[in-house]
C-alpha cells in the first residue's frame, strides 16, 4: 500500500484508531485548530482485510504526526479474567473472543512499528489491568515505546452522577512520545 498511496497534503496531527464516532480526543484535537481522524467502525471493519486495507491507505495518504490506537479491551480486561474462572464454558468463550480480537492487537503492532519507522508518534491505550499489553508479542513496543499511567478521575474529571465522587479509572499508555 505504501508504494502505490503517495501522501497528500500536510500531515495531520492525529489519527485516532478503534475509536467512537464522536471520541473525545479528535475532537479536542480539532478544536485547538489541529487536523485530526478517526477510523472507527464508521470508517470501515477493522476486523476484516477491506478494513485494514483502508485504515492503511489513510495512514500513507495522511502521514499523521501521532496514531492514537483504542483496541476493543473486553476480553482482556479484569472482568474477562474474574469471569473465565467462573466455568469452563466462560473460560471458553474468553479465550476464544481473544482468539478473535488478536487480529486488533497484529494490527496494533505493525501501526506501532510503521510510525515509528517513519519517525513519527504512536500511543496505545488499555484500561489498567488489562492484560493485552502484557501478551508475549506485544514486549517488542517497550523497546521503543514509555509506558504512561493516568488515572482519569483526575485527568478526565469522572464522577459518579449521584454523589458527585471522582470515580477512578486507571490507563496503561504505551507511548513513543516524552511528552
Amino acid at each position: 500500500i505504501s508504494k502505490r498511496v503517495k501522501p497528500m497534503g500536510k500531515p495531520i496531527h492525529l489519527m485516532e484508531v478503534f475509536c467512537s464516532s464522536d471520541s473525545s480526543l479528535t475532537k479536542q484535537v480539532q478544536q485547538l485548530g489541529g487536523h485530526a481522524i478517526r477510523f472507527g467502525l464508521a470508517q470501515g471493519d477493522l476486523q476484516t482485510v477491506e478494513g485494514r486495507k483502508d485504515l492503511l491507505t489513510a495512514l500513507c495518504r495522511h502521514c499523521p504526526k501521532h496514531v492514537w490506537l483504542s483496541p476493543r479491551c473486553g476480553p482482556w480486561s479484569c472482568w474477562s479474567n474474574f469471569n473465565q474462572n467462573r466455568s469452563l464454558q466462560m473460560w471458553d468463550k474468553v479465550h476464544s473472543d481473544r482468539l478473535e480480537m488478536l487480529v486488533q492487537v497484529a494490527l496494533c503492532l505493525v501501526l506501532s512499528r510503521i510510525q515509528v519507522r517513519n519517525s513519527r508518534h504512536v500511543h496505545w491505550e488499555q484500561p489498567k489491568g488489562s492484560l493485552m499489553l502484557r501478551l508475549p508479542y506485544v514486549q517488542e513496543i517497550f523497546q521503543y515505546m514509555l509506558m504512561a499511567q493516568p488515572d482519569l478521575c483526575n485527568a478526565g474529571n469522572l464522577r459518579d452522577p449521584i454523589n458527585q465522587k471522582p470515580i477512578r479509572k486507571g490507563l496503561n499508555i504505551a507511548t513513543t512520545s516524552q511528552q
